[in-house]
């Protein structure tokens, strides 16, 4: 009786020190697999810290070359001088367009000059000047050529901020579409990547801030549609001007006039 209880009580003591043992070796495992994830866990801090030191200088370069290019842009666009400004200023007090024929933003509208008033001599005897001088023709193809000359160079302004604007929409499209190409090529993973998704953002991120830009500096795209519009209706009236300008002039160009 008493031997069979010690042979008891020894494997109850056996199985108890091999249970033991294979706690010891799941402590083990787990402090192992805690100590792992303290290090991935510190590694991901460190890899988070950089990548946000990195967004914060890109984000800021990103912004500061925008701002410039911003800021060019408007300077240059406020040196252009609108292209009837000068021709209202400097040309049309010197002389007078056809009468049927006038010089405005909107196209062309009738506009005649208010006769000068008569003078005291006027009762007395017939005006000197409603008598045909032979200068006259010359001054009226003068005038003819100095209308035709601001009329190519309103067409040649209004043909190059076209062109500036389109350029400036290429640029912006071009670096929009390099945007999207590069956050295509990030790789799809199933499982979440710190890095890859800070990336993803990054590149989120500079392409709002185009947009942004693209919209201060050339508006919404219904208002660069509108702007391109009334500048190709506004040159098609130019070449319509000339046309009208050159027609007048060889309808009057025949007349001549002998000194009385």
């Amino acid at each position: 009786m008493a031997a069979a209880s010690y042979d008891q009580l020894l494997r109850q003591v056996e199985v108890l020190k091999m249970e033991n043992s294979n706690l010891r070796q799941e402590l083990q495992d787990n402090s192992n697999h805690l100590t792992k994830l303290e290090t991935e866990a510190s590694n991901m801090k460190e890899v988070l810290k950089q990548l946000q030191g990195t967004i914060e200088e890109e984000s800021g370069e990103a912004s500061g070359s925008q701002l410039e290019l911003i800021e060019r842009l408007k300077g240059e666009e406020n040196q252009v001088e609108p292209p009837w400004a000068r021709f209202w200023s400097t040309q049309l007090p010197h002389w007078v367009l056809p009468a049927e024929m006038s010089l405005d933003p909107a196209g062309l509208r009738t506009r005649t000059r208010a006769p000068p008033p008569p003078s005291s001599s006027s009762s007395s005897g017939p005006n000197p000047a409603s008598f045909p001088r032979r200068g006259a023709p010359t001054a009226g193809r003068d005038g003819h050529d100095r209308c035709l000359e601001e009329l190519e160079k309103e067409k040649s302004l209004l043909l190059a901020e076209l062109e500036k604007e389109e350029k400036e929409k290429d640029w912006y499209y071009a670096q929009l579409q390099n945007l999207t190409k590069r956050i295509d090529s990030l790789p799809l993973t199933e499982n979440f990547t710190l890095q890859t998704d800070m990336s993803r953002r990054q590149l989120e991120f500079e392409a709002r801030q185009i947009r942004s830009a693209m919209e201060e500096q050339l508006g919404s795209c219904q208002e660069m549609e509108r702007r391109a519009q009334a500048r190709v209706s506004r040159i098609q009236q130019i070449e319509k001007d000339i046309v009208k300008l050159g027609t007048r002039l060889q309808v009057s160009s025949p007349v001549a006039c002998s000194p009385v």
